[in-house]
């Protein structure tokens, strides 16, 4: 598309600011505008492709806890989708019973059945 003979206002998409366009198809006030919101498409679209990645691995990950017997505290946080805290108060109330193997602290996959199904 050329260039009118005539501008005519428009509002930067990137910086909100209003500026004479000389085109009907410019977005943007400037180069460095265009340059700083290329930037940041590019930054929004490299989040959602990690979080996209991060959902597909976090669910890789229940998955193959939900296959194991014998389950450590962080394993049974994210199966549970509670905090390591409340999982320590539940074993020191009694609620769950816990496995003690050296300095670890495993819980088994029966005893989190169990404790699902009466509540």
């Amino acid at each position: 598309m050329t260039a009118s003979k005539h501008p005519y206002p428009k509002i930067c998409v990137f910086c909100q600011e209003a500026f004479q366009a000389r085109k009907s198809t410019t977005l943007y006030c400037s180069h460095k505008c265009a340059q700083r919101a290329y930037k940041e498409n590019k930054r929004q679209e490299k989040l959602l492709r990690n979080k996209e990645e991060m959902k597909g691995e976090m669910t890789a990950s229940v998955l193959a806890i939900q296959a194991r017997e014998v389950l450590s505290v962080e394993q049974v946080c994210l199966l549970l989708g509670i905090s390591r805290w409340t999982v320590i108060r539940m074993y020191k109330s009694n609620k769950i019973r816990t496995i003690t193997i050296g300095r670890r602290r495993l819980i088994l996959r029966i005893d989190i059945d169990k404790l699902l199904k009466t509540k």
